[in-house]
């Protein structure tokens, strides 16, 4: 009796220093056993994972996995049979994933894949879409360069595919003729996307780009002119600066943004009053954010050592001319009603506003 209990402990000692592991770790194989009877391989393997990540000596969690990938390998070749290639090759990816040294697996994954790719090429051949039927069936064919199927939809592919660009290169001459260089554009790019190797559609792509970019030029060009004309300053700076992105040596476009910055860069200016000294006709200049003052005639320039001159003065319409001396370009700047040219009272604290006068000669 002693023997015997001396065995049965000396089995238990024995079977767990091989790598039975614990109760819990038996239970999961128990399970995973169960799981892999019914065809729910994903349980199988989840279980005799997670054992081998804690024990990875354990025989049983060992023996399980090779009796995971045995099944694997019949239910692909079953499904290969049935012409089933999209699950057998899901069914062995995961084999692969097992064990990626399984070199029968790697060669009926590519047996199934090249079925896989033909049949997307034959079903892409009656969709009128022989570019992807090509593409398929040239993938087929790196899989297996013999395979006769493939071999035929790649011919027909071909042929459908030069004669789409052949229809092609007639419609992206006649968009030449006609100036209409988006849609050459476009269907150059479509042309390439069929066969990237093509010249023709090459050079007509760079056509129509380099034709774009002319009239666009040509295009912010004119704008710039308009808007620098009509003192719309940051709209003519913008249109000359992409004029200058396209052709960074143009002239005119360099001007207007010059220009257009410089008039940009010009500070307000406010009549504040008019005065006549004997005879003559003084204005008085006012730049409303630092309140400073210039009293001029007619003729004088003011500002930064003559930035602007006084080309005019009218006393009977209140109004003065300013000559912005940098560019030539003209504003007139009229006295302002008494009622919105009132000053306002300074606060107590406030300075007096400072008056820069200058002498006049008479």
């Amino acid at each position: 009796m002693v023997v015997r209990k001396f065995i049965v402990i000396y089995l238990l000692v024995g079977f767990t220093m091989l790598g039975c592991g614990s109760a819990q770790d038996r239970a999961m194989l128990k399970q995973a056993r169960d799981a892999l009877k019914q065809g729910n391989s994903k349980v199988a393997i989840n279980n005799t994972k997670t054992i081998l990540r804690k024990s990875p000596r354990n025989f049983l969690a060992l023996r399980m996995m090779s009796k995971i990938k045995s099944h694997l390998y019949k239910e692909s070749e079953t499904q290969f049979e049935a012409k089933n290639y999209k699950d057998a090759a899901t069914t062995l990816e995961t084999l692969l994933d097992l064990d990626p040294q399984e070199e029968k697996a790697k060669t009926l994954l590519d047996e199934a894949k090249k079925h896989l790719e033909l049949a997307s090429a034959q079903q892409a051949l009656q969709e009128n879409n022989p570019m992807v039927a090509l593409r398929h069936a040239q993938e087929a064919l790196r899989l297996d360069p013999q395979f006769a199927p493939a071999k035929d939809v790649e011919s027909k592919a071909k042929e459908q595919v030069q004669v789409r660009i052949s229809n092609l290169v007639v419609t992206a001459q006649e968009l030449i003729d006609q100036g209409n260089f988006e849609k050459l554009r476009d269907l150059a790019q479509d042309i390439l996307a069929i066969d990237p190797q093509n010249k023709e559609a090459a050079d007509f792509l760079r056509e129509a780009l380099a034709q774009i970019l002319t009239r666009n030029k040509e295009e912010n060009l004119t704008m710039a002119r308009k808007f620098y004309s009509e003192g719309i300053y940051e709209s003519a700076l913008s249109k000359a600066e992409e004029v200058l992105k396209v052709d960074p040596a143009s002239a005119e476009a360099k001007e207007i943004v010059q220009r257009a910055r410089d008039e940009l860069a010009k500070p307000e200016l406010r009549l504040s009053g008019l005065t006549k000294i004997k005879g003559m006709t003084i204005a008085s200049i006012e730049l409303p954010a630092s309140r400073e003052k210039f009293m001029v005639k007619e003729g004088e320039v003011f500002l930064n050592e003559g930035d602007f001159k006084v080309s005019a003065i009218d006393f009977d319409l209140k109004a003065v001319v300013i000559t912005y001396m940098k560019t030539g370009s003209q504003q007139t700047i009229s006295l302002a009603p008494p009622e919105l040219s009132a000053p306002t009272a300074p606060s107590p604290e406030a300075a007096p506003a400072p008056v820069k006068k200058k002498k006049l000669v008479f």
